[in-house]
């Protein structure tokens, strides 16, 4: 038989077998958890996909609504914050060493850290602090978990 007649779709087309293989590696790490863009492309990349073939995966898992930054930053924040409470400025700071897109992180800590989930934050960070005994330089240290003076007082 002849091999060029059966040939196999490129991956650049999305019926190939390298695409259809890389759509369901990135399922396989999105069952585990959600993921922003670049740590599912830098994963991929990892797995041997060339860019094309992960670049059409990612707008593949956009369209679908199967990968969302704004879900993503948003998991995250919870995740994080339930072991170790952090401010606004801090957390901005962590999703931003994620690879988390700078502009969705604003709109989201935005959205997420009102009044009342700063403060309950706050107050949790406070008891964890004093649990630590670390009751003598509190301010400081909530200062260093990216807490504001305004959120403070």
């Amino acid at each position: 038989m002849d091999n060029v007649s059966k040939k196999e779709p490129t991956s650049k087309e999305e019926g190939s077998s390298f695409f259809i293989k890389c759509l369901n590696q990135a399922y396989v790490y999105l069952s585990i958890r959600e993921h922003n863009i670049s740590e599912l492309k830098t994963k991929l990349k990892t797995k041997g996909y060339d860019q094309e073939t992960i670049d059409k995966t990612i707008a593949k898992l956009i369209e679908n609504n199967e990968l969302s930054e704004n879900r993503y930053i948003k998991s995250f924040i919870r995740s994080n914050n339930r072991r170790h409470p952090e401010g606004k400025s801090l957390m901005y700071k962590r999703l931003l060493s994620k690879g988390a897109d700078k502009n969705i992180a604003k709109e989201v800590l935005d959205e997420v850290y009102t009044y009342d989930y700063t403060q309950e934050l706050l107050q949790k960070a406070k008891e964890q602090l004093i649990k630590k005994g670390k009751e003598e330089n509190l301010k400081y240290e909530l200062l260093k978990k990216g807490f504001s003076s305004s959120d403070l007082r």
